[in-house]
């Protein structure tokens, strides 16, 4: 579910190329909620990245996951494979809805 929100998310800045006329940036973070019994809820991001204004309908994109959170969550054991992880974050291949 989060590779398909996240695929909406860039087609609806990249079809919206007049968001360029009002802004310089935009930061986008996405992750996904976990609802837990005890303890609180917890927001565990995936993404964060911030597109600059560079004449494309895109904008040059900034990944700054790294240095905001540090490395990327370990989530074989969740996804079940290192295929599944590179593909959750493989922007080559847009999830279909």
């Amino acid at each position: 579910m989060y590779a398909i929100v996240r695929d909406l998310i860039d087609e609806c800045v990249e079809g919206t190329p007049d968001v360029w006329d009002f802004a310089n940036e935009v930061s986008i973070i996405g992750g996904i909620m976990i609802n837990r019994y005890k303890g609180g809820d917890f927001f565990q991001p995936l993404s964060f990245e911030t597109r600059v204004k560079d004449g494309s309908s895109r904008g040059k994109v900034i990944d700054l996951y790294d240095e905001a959170f540090g490395n990327k969550p370990d989530l074989v054991g969740v996804l079940g494979s290192e295929e599944a992880v590179a593909n959750l974050y493989d922007r080559s291949k847009r999830a279909k809805l």
